[in-house]
């Protein structure tokens, strides 16, 4: 009895050691504490935190497991260091970590956290936006939900990821300290109101949100993750350690490495979003809900496309002329036609606000159809929820690789060609601005005889064509296009070759249900080009994109040089095969006569 009473104690003793001493060394490597201290993979023996304050260990910006000691140990000392570090308190509680010290009460963390509770997460897409160099791919949010049937979703908590930009910052400068880590970066959260009304109100950008299928305990974990991470500092960097990938890295701390493993030494968020939608989370999509939110013009532009031609017309009468309003023509209306005219007038007036466009006329209209409202019946109308834009995990894919054969008059070759970055004219509407073009780094090689040159190199092409999309006043707006490189013009002789930079202002119409858009272009070159002795060249260039059926669209443009006589003629037709490929046919005149069939195969 003796020998069994000291055998059960025995092992109660080493059970109870075992338990009381935990693997530290173990739990160093664990992914979740590696996400916690932000460690960059593989080794793991550097943080992308730059903050001291982050880390409580001396040295634990670059050791983990000195970071998880110092950590136990503080929070044994100085319990209110708990509420610092919430994330990491929650974490090694789960991992069995018992704390001498009893929990801290953490008083201003639960006032934002669990005041109206947060109940869910959400990451937000932010269309792109051409007019802001740092938003051409879109943009990616964090958004803490804690609506109910009494608070709006409105007052959710978004959190941001972004660069510490100096104001009236020079572009040249931005671009450049963006794409070499010359800004500071850091996570803030604002209330969701905020973010829809810069993106959705001011800059006219839609917003598509994705709800996240997590346990309450993971939704606390990435809430007190969040808190851990305000105030403190990252290096930015435009093409890859961006908001896209540092957002999907706070996801990854409770769905694992499946959103940012593979990426391309490039992040753009709609990568991230199509990586989103192929996840399964506890055996059920990661994806709860997708919902979309449109922007203001968006909604502008759905609500005028319900007005009759004659309630249209009229619109845009008494938007020139207010005291319509008072009219006999406008006052012997059906009703609903009155409702209908001043709902849109509504959106149009808030709109062209926002514009800062006639502020005055505008300000004086709003107060005149307010009271033209009044002595209407209440209820509305016209409303917005048939949106045709897709949501932006169906996008194409933002890298492609091509392969062509091509001939001339006198030869014929092989080319291999690779983009980094993202859509051209011709490319799939999905995500992305319509008639517009925004591609970085476009190489091309030949190959011909066994020999391989090469044939093109765009730095950059930019294009918006930039339409008005409706026949309202001030819709729509200058078309412009930017491109820099090197290229082979074959289409004027084999040897032939361009090294330029260009750039062009136009203007350009919508036809056939915005199907189709003729467009202009006053052109100015300068560098080393083929056509004439010149460094600068500039040219008149004329042409034609349409929606043929289906995805199958045409390209088409002839373009006069000023100091060459020769015109140039192109025609480019592209048959989508599959959302990651298609099949582009090409034909350009200049001197000789350039076919080129291409396959492109898109990637992320």
């Amino acid at each position: 009895m003796l020998r069994l009473f000291l055998l059960t104690a025995l092992v109660l003793l080493v059970h109870t050691t075992a338990w009381a001493k935990p693997n530290y060394i173990q739990l160093a490597k664990h992914p979740t504490w590696l996400k916690l201290g932000h460690y960059k993979a593989p080794l793991f023996n550097k943080s992308y935190v730059t903050s001291d304050h982050f880390f409580l260990a001396k040295n634990g910006h670059t050791n983990p497991h000195a970071e998880l000691l110092a950590t136990v140990t503080e929070f044994n000392q100085h319990p209110q260091s708990q509420c610092r570090f919430p994330a990491r308190y929650q974490w090694l509680s789960a991992q069995g970590i018992t704390f001498t010290a009893v929990k801290s009460a953490c008083p201003d963390l639960t006032q934002w956290r669990d005041a109206q509770k947060i109940q869910s997460v959400s990451l937000v897409f932010a269309s792109g936006y051409m007019s802001n160099p740092a938003s051409l791919y879109g943009h990616m949010l964090l958004k803490l939900n804690r609506a109910t049937e009494k608070h709006s979703k409105l007052l959710d908590y978004s959190i941001n990821y972004g660069a510490l930009v100096p104001d009236n910052e020079n572009g040249l400068v931005y671009i450049a300290k963006g794409l070499f880590g010359g800004y500071q970066a850091g996570f803030s959260d604002q209330l969701f109101y905020r973010h829809r009304h810069n993106y959705g109100e001011v800059e006219l950008r839609d917003l598509w949100e994705y709800q996240l299928n997590l346990t309450d305990a993971e939704v606390q974990l990435i809430s007190n993750h969040i808190w851990e991470l305000m105030g403190t500092d990252y290096t930015y960097y435009f093409a890859d350690e961006n908001c896209a990938y540092h957002i999907a890295r706070v996801i990854e701390l409770v769905v694992g490495d499946k959103l940012t493993p593979n990426l391309s030494p490039w992040v753009i968020p709609v990568t991230i979003f199509s990586n989103l939608a192929q996840s399964q989370h506890h055996g059920e999509s990661l994806i709860k809900e997708v919902q979309f939110t449109p922007s203001r013009s968006s909604v502008f532009y759905q609500l005028q496309q319900q007005l009759s031609p004659k309630e249209s017309e009229f619109a845009q009468r008494i938007y020139a002329q207010k005291s319509l309003l008072e009219s006999a023509g406008f006052n012997s209306l059906p009703l609903s036609s009155k409702k209908r005219i001043i709902e849109v007038l509504f959106e149009f007036v808030q709109l062209q606000q926002l514009k800062k466009h006639r502020p005055e006329h505008n300000q004086t209209l709003k107060q005149a159809l307010i009271a033209s409202r009044l002595t209407l019946p209440p209820g509305n109308e016209l409303s917005a929820k048939q949106y045709q834009q897709s949501a932006p995990h169906k996008a194409q894919k933002p890298s492609s690789y091509s392969l062509s054969g091509a001939s001339t008059n006198h030869t014929r070759f092989a080319k291999a060609g690779f983009r980094l970055s993202y859509f051209d004219s011709l490319a799939s509407d999905i995500a992305r601005v319509p008639f517009s073009n925004l591609e970085m780094l476009d190489v091309e090689v030949a190959i011909k005889d066994s020999t391989i040159y090469l044939d093109k190199l765009h730095i950059l092409d930019l294009e918006s064509f930039n339409p008005a999309y409706t026949d309202w006043p001030n819709d729509g707006g200058w078309a412009w296009q930017l491109s820099a490189g090197f290229e082979r013009d074959r289409s004027s002789c084999n040897q032939c070759s361009n090294t330029f930079i260009a750039g062009g202002v136009g203007k350009s119409l919508l036809f056939n249900n915005d199907k189709t858009l003729f467009y202009g272009f006053v052109n100015g070159y300068m560098g080393e080009l083929a056509n004439t002795s010149h460094h600068l060249e500039g040219s008149v260039e004329i042409g034609m994109l349409t929606d043929i059926y289906r995805g199958v669209k045409l390209r088409a443009s002839i373009e006069r040089p000023y100091e060459h006589a020769t015109i140039d003629r192109k025609v480019e037709v592209v048959m989508p095969i599959h959302q990651d490929l298609d099949i582009r046919f090409a034909y350009q005149r200049k001197q000789q006569t350039l076919w080129q069939l291409k396959i492109n195969y898109y990637w992320d």
